[in-house]
């Protein structure tokens, strides 16, 4: 009899066990998927920078799920030479069985220089976004600076699209991104052309204008000082100040340079003697 009941207990036990495991209402989007529980369709609105994609969600599983869009989420445009977005801030769905979930994603172009995205393109889920970046993004939105232009600027920086750390204007992100780079503070900023946002043409920051920042020298006897600018080769190609004469001691001067007329590269900025002797160097990057 003992074994009798122990009998029942199991087969009744079995079904109770294996209807728990269908209890869970919320997965990761990259889940859902696997598990055949939705389907996904995306598409631009135009544009890469807000809410430039729309996403739809339709319930395969035949019951109420909760559909968690991550930070950090890459999505790939269909046609490449388009670019690649990367979720700005987290999105939960819901997604009820005859119902489909819908949302518009705020997002970042992680790749400067290709063409900004139409309105209809369509898009499909890539990986998440490196461990770096999606640092980066938890940090803009934890500061409330999601809708900031300079939060694109500093994305485009961290996913390597040829920008500098100059180019981002807001000092707590420049140092933040910096920081999270392992790199030294550049102690001047860019001023860039501003370039209308136009969906299916090429989308970067504009042309750098101004480069504008504070520069530090000693002199332990007084000069007559210069300052020049020098190309990547080392090459003066510009001379930045008019010849003044110095007193020994610490000096700090605003800096304003104008480089509209120059190509994007690396410089730098030289204060040296009338006789050519180096005082000191920046570097520049624009």
């Amino acid at each position: 009899m003992r074994h009798l009941c122990l009998f029942f207990f199991l087969a009744f036990s079995g079904p109770v066990f294996s209807q728990k495991t269908n209890t869970q209402t919320t997965f990761d989007l990259a889940e859902a998927l696997q598990k055949k529980l939705v389907s996904l369709s995306v598409e631009g609105t135009g544009g890469y920078h807000g809410e430039a994609l729309k996403v739809v969600c339709k319930n395969l599983a035949g019951r109420y799920l909760r559909i968690r869009i991550p930070l950090g989420q890459l999505m790939e445009p269909q046609d490449t030479t388009q670019q690649t977005l990367v979720v700005a801030q987290e999105q939960l769905l819901s997604v009820n069985v005859k119902t489909p979930g819908e949302a518009l994603l705020k997002t970042y172009c992680t790749q400067a220089g290709d063409l900004s995205p139409t309105a209809g393109m369509a898009f499909t889920m890539g990986a998440l976004a490196s461990e770096q970046l999606v640092s980066l993004l938890k940090f803009i939105v934890e500061k409330g600076k999601t809708e900031s232009s300079e939060a694109q600027s500093a994305v485009w920086c961290a996913t390597k699209s040829g920008h500098s750390l100059g180019s981002i204007g807001d000092p707590e992100l420049q140092k933040f991104t910096a920081d999270l780079f392992g790199k030294n503070l550049p102690g001047y900023k860019i001023i860039h052309k501003t370039v209308e946002q136009v969906p299916g043409r090429r989308a970067e920051l504009g042309k750098a204008m101004v480069v504008e920042g504070n520069f530090r020298y000693f002199l332990e006897k007084d000069e007559k000082t210069i300052m020049v600018l020098l190309n990547a080769e080392g090459k003066q190609i510009k001379q930045v100040s008019k010849e003044e004469d110095m007193k020994a001691g610490e000096h700090r001067s605003s800096l304003r340079l104008e480089v509209f007329n120059l190509d994007p590269g690396k410089y730098t900025l030289r204060m040296q003697t009338k006789a050519g002797r180096v005082i000191k160097d920046m570097d520049v990057e624009f």
